[in-house]
């Protein structure tokens, strides 16, 4: 499990523009870093080597990370307070800024369909945003 923070490399500025930098001489997975070396060169494989385009799918990645773990906390009157729910918004306010600068937009694809119709001909099938 490598880490790279030399901002020469395609990975090292990709980890600086996601805030996913360590300062601890032996960083640990999940603790002072979130992604591999090899995860970062597999979202630019994937993104054509385009950095905001592969930022703004990293930055959704950690959203969705941190929209788990968000908690808010207090005791008493706020003596004693604790707010994680800024972390996953502003990872998703980075995602959009990356996918403005990068002209590129989000796509969703469809990998299979199932289509349910009726012996009248009537189409039964749920589509995506249906309630």
């Amino acid at each position: 499990m490598a880490y790279t923070q030399d901002t020469s490399t395609s990975e090292g500025l990709l980890r600086t523009m996601i805030y996913d930098t360590s300062t601890a001489a032996a960083p640990v997975k999940g603790t002072d870093y979130n992604f591999d070396d090899a995860e970062l060169t597999a979202v630019l494989d994937e993104n054509t080597d385009d950095l905001k385009a592969s930022a703004a799918d990293l930055c959704r990645a950690l959203a969705a990370k941190f929209a788990k773990e968000a908690i808010e906390l207090g005791l008493g009157k706020r003596d004693i307070y604790i707010n994680k729910n800024q972390r996953a918004k502003f990872y998703i306010a980075l995602a959009s800024s990356y996918d403005k600068a990068s002209n590129g937009d989000v796509s969703e694809y469809i990998d299979a369909a199932d289509y349910d119709i009726d012996f009248a001909g009537q189409d039964l099938s749920e589509y995506v945003g249906d309630n």
